[in-house]
C-alpha cells in the first residue's frame, strides 16, 4: 500500500471514530446519511446520481400530509421493481404508466438516541412517466427538474408526489 493510500485510510478511520453529536441533524447531513442510500446502486449517468445524491444530502420534511416525519428524498429505483404497469396516457413528449412499487416509499424515521431507522415499507401504486429520448438526459433537463423537485418538497399542498427515478432497460 503506498504512502499516500496509507494516510487516506488513516485520516477516513480517524473521521469514523469522531465522537460527532447528530441529533439535531435535520433530517441528517452527509456525515450520517445512512451510507446504504447512496452506496450501491447506479442510474448508469453521472449527473442522474449526483441529482438523486443531492436531494439525499439535503433531505426536508414535507410540509403537507401524513409523511411529516420522514425526510423527503427522491430515489434510484431499479426498473424491475415495478410491476403490473399499464400505459395510461401519452403525450408529445411522454407516455405515463400505471405500476406498482414493489418496495414502496423507503421512510426514516429518528430514534430518541438521534439514529435513524429505515420503515417498513408496503407497495404502492406510482405513475412512471417514460420520456422520449430520456437515454440521453441532459444536464439542462437536470436543471429542469430541479425546479420541479424544489417546487414539489416546498409546497404545502401537493397533488402530485414525486419519489425517484428509474431507467427501463428496453423501450416500451
Amino acid at each position: 500500500m503506498s504512502y499516500i493510500n496509507r494516510k487516506i485510510k488513516q485520516l477516513v478511520s480517524k473521521f469514523n471514530k469522531l465522537n460527532i453529536n447528530h441529533k439535531n441533524c435535520n433530517p441528517w447531513c452527509k456525515e450520517c446519511v445512512p451510507r446504504y442510500i447512496i452506496e450501491g446502486w447506479t442510474s448508469e449517468n453521472h449527473d442522474v446520481d449526483e441529482f438523486i445524491k443531492d436531494t439525499i444530502y439535503n433531505a426536508k420534511y414535507p410540509l403537507w400530509g401524513d409523511d411529516t416525519r420522514c425526510p423527503l428524498f427522491l430515489e434510484w429505483v431499479p426498473f424491475d421493481r415495478f410491476e403490473d404497469m399499464k400505459q395510461i396516457g401519452e403525450g408529445g413528449f411522454a407516455k405515463v404508466y400505471s405500476a406498482t412499487w414493489v418496495d414502496g416509499k423507503t421512510k426514516y424515521e429518528r430514534q430518541d438516541d438521534g439514529i435513524r431507522k429505515k420503515k417498513e415499507s408496503n407497495p404502492m401504486k406510482v405513475a412512471l412517466k417514460g420520456l422520449n429520448d430520456s437515454q440521453n438526459i441532459s444536464v439542462e433537463y437536470l436543471n429542469e427538474l430541479q425546479i420541479h423537485w424544489n417546487y414539489f418538497k416546498r409546497s404545502k399542498i401537493s397533488f402530485l408526489k414525486f419519489y425517484g427515478m428509474t431507467k427501463n432497460p428496453i423501450k416500451l
